[in-house]
């Protein structure tokens, strides 16, 4: 049997072999449906072409009338045509949080823009803009400011620039107790400044040849009564009574005993009798004369014998006389020199030539300020004066402490600036009444401490953050640490033109190229 030819002869049922009506019926829509489609995409293409020729040749207008024309996904025709830029830029989808640093803090300026340039924020870049007198009753309550750092770190630069010669600039009234020797200049490092300005300084030598200054000097007011407490001692400047009472103390290198002070309370009064009576001014040796020859109707007064208040005054005499023929010789016994006057708009008193270790110095450095206060004390209109005291550690010890801060206790009432220097902290003692007057000044300005101590003494003194005495220490030279009232400190640039530079430069000694020949061929010249 021929099996393939049996197989082949078999035929499949019709379901399998054939495709069914509705399968053809299907296919037939579909082609139809595609059919459609092609003409549909056809119309579309031939459209988006045409409007693709359109927009090509408007394109090409708008392009003549300005050089970039931007795109975007959200399209204004109109204001395409016009060369408007229409954003629609789509959003970013965020958070609040996430989005924080799209709105970056910017930091404020340290100081108002009311006051005297002074330099540069280290931290922002802002201008630090400042004057204790612009400031007073806003950012500050005290007028007073205190400069604190190390040798050789800026400080006298920033005196003399925003403390001297900006402060000139406004029409007011600048004193200064120059302490700081230069040999160039043969006396204080304000001469240069004080001579380009055409002020000669007033200078105070021991022995003579130099200014006198007069604790009696009626400018200074008489008040007797200073040491009762009266209404009136705390809202007046230091008097003539405290100054008699502080140079004794001085001499005798310890505070009176109420006897002692009794009698010389007496021989000042009586100095001043005597003085009237000739016609004079009285002076210091005319308390010296008292306590020696006491007035018997005073005495009387008072109930003593003219023996007894001798006997009181003998010491405080023999001492007295010592200072002023030797340690003060020369420069308070006698009336005040006519050239000590505030006419000036600058007031140099060169005490360079004093000795350092001798009373002199701050016995004629509280004299001034006394001065000074009692004089602004009369003044008919009020004119802002600043005080600078360069080495004001002289002026915080002993029983002269006293004098200045009292006087400084009325800057506000004087329209008076008190601006000390000190190189640091461990200069002033811890019972001088001076550490209460740093504690209130209301600008301070912190330099260069190097040793750890001192910056941290700094730091706690005037209740700095925590931390500020490692940024005190690592300062550089002509930064400094600059807190105005009661706000947070930061850190300042001292910045100077190129006229300040040349005028606060104190480092000519050091940077001189002179040599021994062209010295001595110099003094042959002079001498031939």
């Amino acid at each position: 049997m021929n099996t393939p030819k049996l197989i082949k002869g078999l035929r499949m049922p019709w379901a399998l072999s054939t495709t069914s009506r509705r399968t053809q019926r299907s296919r037939a829509k579909q082609q139809r449906l595609n059919a459609e489609h092609g003409a549909t995409l056809a119309i579309g293409d031939a459209l988006a072409a045409k409007r693709r020729a359109g927009k090509k040749k408007r394109t090409n207008d708008a392009q003549s009338k300005a050089a970039v024309q931007w795109h975007c996904e959200r399209k204004s025709p109109r204001a395409s045509r016009l060369g408007y830029y229409d954003p629609a830029a789509p959003g970013v989808l965020s958070s609040t949080r996430q989005m924080e640093f799209s709105h970056m803090a910017i930091a404020s300026p340290p100081t108002s823009h009311r006051g005297l340039a002074f330099g540069i924020d280290a931290g922002s870049g802002w201008m630090v803009v400042h004057d204790p007198f612009t400031s007073y009753g806003n950012e500050l309550e005290s007028p007073n400011v205190c400069f604190i750092g190390d040798l050789g770190q800026g400080k006298s630069s920033g005196i003399k620039t925003w403390a001297v010669l900006r402060q000139l600039l406004l029409g007011r009234r600048v004193v200064v107790i120059d302490k700081k020797y230069q040999l160039d200049q043969n006396g204080g490092e304000y001469t240069s400044l004080a001579q380009r300005l055409g002020i000669t300084p007033v200078k105070f030598m021991v022995g003579g040849g130099g200014a006198r200054i007069n604790i009696l000097d009626p400018r200074i007011a008489a008040r007797l009564n200073e040491d009762s407490h009266d209404d009136t001692a705390l809202s007046t400047p230091a008097g003539q009574s405290m100054l008699v009472r502080a140079v004794v103390e001085e001499a005798l290198g310890r505070p009176l005993l109420p006897k002692e002070g009794k009698a010389v309370r007496m021989a000042h009064k009586q100095a001043l009798r005597t003085a009237a009576a000739n016609n004079e001014i009285a002076h210091i040796r005319h308390v010296l004369s008292a306590l020696y020859a006491p007035d018997a109707d005073a005495a009387t007064a008072s109930n003593l014998s003219v023996e007894e208040i001798r006997q009181w005054g003998q010491d405080p005499a023999f001492e007295l006389e010592r200072m002023i023929e030797d340690d003060l010789a020369g420069l308070i016994d006698g009336p005040t020199s006519e050239e000590i006057s505030l006419n000036a708009g600058l007031t140099v008193f060169d005490v360079s030539l004093l000795p350092e270790d001798g009373p002199a110095l701050a016995i004629v450095m509280t004299i001034i300020n006394t001065w000074l206060a009692n004089t602004l004390y009369r003044q008919s209109e009020a004119v802002p004066t600043v005080l600078v005291i360069e080495e004001a550690w002289h002026t915080v010890q002993g029983s002269v402490a006293k004098v200045t801060r009292r006087n400084t206790k009325l800057s506000r009432a004087l329209s008076l600036s008190c601006m000390f220097a000190f190189h640091h902290i461990s200069d002033i003692p811890e019972d001088s009444p001076a550490i209460a007057m740093l504690k209130e000044c209301g600008t301070v300005l912190l330099y260069k401490q190097q040793k750890s101590d001192d910056a941290w003494a700094c730091e706690r003194m005037f209740n700095l953050p925590a931390g500020s005495a490692a940024d005190i220490a690592g300062l550089t030279k002509g930064t400094c640490m600059m807190r105005i009232g009661g706000k947070d400190p930061f850190i300042a640039i001292h910045v100077r033109s190129a006229l300040e530079i040349e005028l606060t430069d104190t480092d000519k000694a050091m940077k001189s190229t002179a040599t021994i020949n062209q010295v001595e061929a110099d003094a042959q010249e002079e001498a031939a």
